[in-house]
């Protein structure tokens, strides 16, 4: 599920394990797929095959521009975070159209910086995309603000 709007609030820990939050429009699209290994569990005498959930899959992937504000730019949280191997709490806020508040779906994690990737073209914004990959045995889960 690709998350993008103007009532998406994404908050990361930066490389000293402070909360940061993204200005609005600096990140453009999360995607928040959650899915489980399946393992067929099939006997030879069933009529229909059958599987069973494994672990649960939860890689994150983040698009935005690049900014490069003190303590809260894209840039100046996500390199530092991906280049010093921090572990990061990441947390997505998703508003009913208006800005999120109480009773509003939350998404929250534990995660690692698999990969942070500026993008640069002539003549246009300078974008990244970024992958986070859990830290932790506790899996990312849905819950609310």
């Amino acid at each position: 599920m690709a998350l993008a709007g103007d009532h998406v609030v994404v908050k990361m820990d930066d490389a000293g394990g402070t909360p940061r939050e993204f200005a609005a429009g600096d990140i453009i699209s999360v995607d928040l797929p959650l899915s489980y290994d399946q393992f067929d569990v099939t006997g030879f005498g069933d009529a229909a095959h059958s599987f069973i959930d494994g672990q649960l899959q939860a890689q994150v992937a983040i698009r935005g521009y690049v900014t490069t504000t003190a303590s809260v730019g894209t840039h100046t949280v996500f390199r530092d975070a991906y280049q010093q191997g921090k572990q990061v709490t990441l947390e997505v806020q998703v508003g009913q159209n208006a800005p999120p508040t109480t009773g509003d779906p939350k998404y929250t994690g534990e995660f690692f910086i698999e990969s942070y990737v500026p993008m640069i073209e002539t003549g246009k914004a300078v974008m990244f995309a970024a992958r986070l990959r859990p830290a932790t045995n506790a899996a990312p889960a849905w819950g609310v603000v």
